[in-house]
């Protein structure tokens, strides 16, 4: 299953960040891939005027954008939704859990899996390294990039870890996204999404 996953392109675009009045207020629509500068370009549109709601439609990018995009969001103290048709996973999940008020829409989705280091310059970089180091033998070889893989994943999982805590989401999501790889997608059921406080606004 490794060839998937290093397949996967790479994120071409910034978040499309996109304004939009309404009758009850202007809401702040975040579109497109989550890629790391981000969370600066959301804190800029936040700061021009008062926000009503976040809404989010994106298939994910950056794990640390998107963590670094919902910090953003929390400090704020705004609320995310999730459209009806709109879908936000991966990436755009973390995002999701910086709302105050975080709510989606009966046809809306929102979807987790677990994270994976295929796009990261300096995991590669590491690996690279590894790899190319012909003092040790290939036994050896292996041995440490599994012992860069457990320290990466560790790291990660402790990251995720105490975000999911601070935003007031129970550990428990943790099961359906540890449990789904990176290829694939969990939809979270609007049971499991109310059973961990993913959502705390029931329309």
């Amino acid at each position: 299953m490794l060839v998937p996953l290093l397949l996967i392109p790479g994120a071409a675009r910034a978040l499309d960040i996109d304004r939009v009045v309404t009758g009850q207020g202007t809401i702040l629509a975040l579109s497109g891939p989550f890629v790391d500068g981000d969370a600066s370009r959301v804190l800029a549109a936040l700061s021009r005027e008062p926000i009503m709601e976040v809404q989010l439609h994106s298939p994910g990018g950056s794990m640390k954008a998107g963590l670094d995009v919902g910090m953003t969001l929390r400090a704020s103290q705004v609320a995310t939704r999730v459209a009806g048709g709109r879908e936000c996973a991966s990436a755009c999940f973390y995002a999701f859990l910086g709302g105050v008020l975080r709510s989606v829409d009966p046809s809306g989705r929102l979807g987790v899996h677990m994270h994976s280091a295929a796009r990261s310059d300096a995991y590669v970089g590491k690996l690279r390294e590894i790899l190319g180091a012909r003092q040790f033998s290939i036994d050896d070889r292996i041995r440490l990039i599994v012992l860069l893989n457990e320290q990466m994943s560790a790291r990660a999982a402790g990251m995720i870890a105490a975000y999911v805590v601070r935003m007031g989401v129970a550990i428990e999501v943790f099961d359906p996204l540890f449990a789904t790889p990176h290829f694939d997608i969990h939809w979270l059921t609007v049971q499991e999404m109310r059973r961990f406080n993913v959502v705390n606004v029931v329309g």
